[in-house]
């Protein structure tokens, strides 16, 4: 006869679920747990996880917001709710989530990050660069905040700020960067040193042949460069690969 499987087992079952995502199948063993144990923070968080990821926004922050009150001194139902309000397009109800957290624990490696994204999306861009600034300060890396802090200073018109932080993430992108030097390409590109911007989007290409953004932009340069050959080339290349810069190198 075999034996039923114990509460724990359910929930590593449910977890791998999500992990593998597979999130509805998760959702009745979560439902299970909860009714069994209601206090179980594990198991309603990771229920608000699997509504997320089957787009039930309002129930993912339901199952959060129960996180949070039950549990307020843990930051992780702030982040969680958070994340789901960033996806509800609710950026000041996320912000004020990622601001909870942050409250709770003065060096998360996330919430900095994320938050300073959300101050970008709504004007905010001092108060971002000064959320990217504890994220270099805080995660392991450092480069996510000083790639976000680049493109914000280029944003703002700070280009001498801007270069600094990219060339710094360059550093640290390793053998073949990507974003550093799309990103440095562009602040280049603005500031009309056409040459080194083709320099910073050759690069990009050269480790993304497929990079549609940087064949756009070098296609540019090259235009304000006099290079009206290596543009035509390069927007014709453009074209053959759909015509559309990739979202996440925006």
């Amino acid at each position: 006869m075999t034996e039923r499987p114990s509460p724990p087992d359910h929930l590593t079952k449910a977890i791998s679920l999500i992990r593998a995502g597979k999130s509805r199948e998760a959702l009745p063993i979560l439902d299970d747990l909860i009714e069994g144990d209601p206090g179980s923070f594990h198991a309603l968080r990771e229920r608000g996880l699997a509504k997320k990821f089957t787009n039930d926004l309002p129930g993912a922050l339901a199952d959060f917001s129960e996180v949070i009150r039950r549990w307020p001194d843990n930051p992780v139902g702030f982040t969680s709710r958070a994340d789901a309000r960033r996806l509800a397009e609710d950026w000041d109800g996320a912000i004020d989530d990622y601001s909870s957290a942050i409250a709770i624990d003065p060096n998360h490696k996330f919430a900095y990050l994320q938050r300073g994204r959300l101050k970008v999306r709504t004007g905010n861009m001092h108060g971002a660069i000064a959320d990217f600034t504890q994220d270099t300060k805080h995660s392991k890396t450092r480069l996510s905040g000083l790639l976000n802090r680049g493109t914000t200073k280029h944003l703002i018109g700070d280009l001498e700020g801007a270069l600094d932080d990219l060339s710094e993430a360059i550093r640290l992108e390793g053998v073949r960067p990507v974003f550093a030097p799309l990103f440095r390409g562009r602040v280049k590109l603005t500031a009309g040193d056409f040459p080194g911007a083709i320099v910073d989007f050759t690069a990009a290409i050269e480790a993304f042949p497929r990079l549609t953004n940087a064949l756009r932009l070098r296609a540019e340069a090259r235009g304000f460069a006099g290079d009206a050959s290596g543009a035509n080339e390069d927007r014709q290349r453009y074209e053959e690969l759909g015509g559309e810069d990739l979202p996440a190198f925006t």
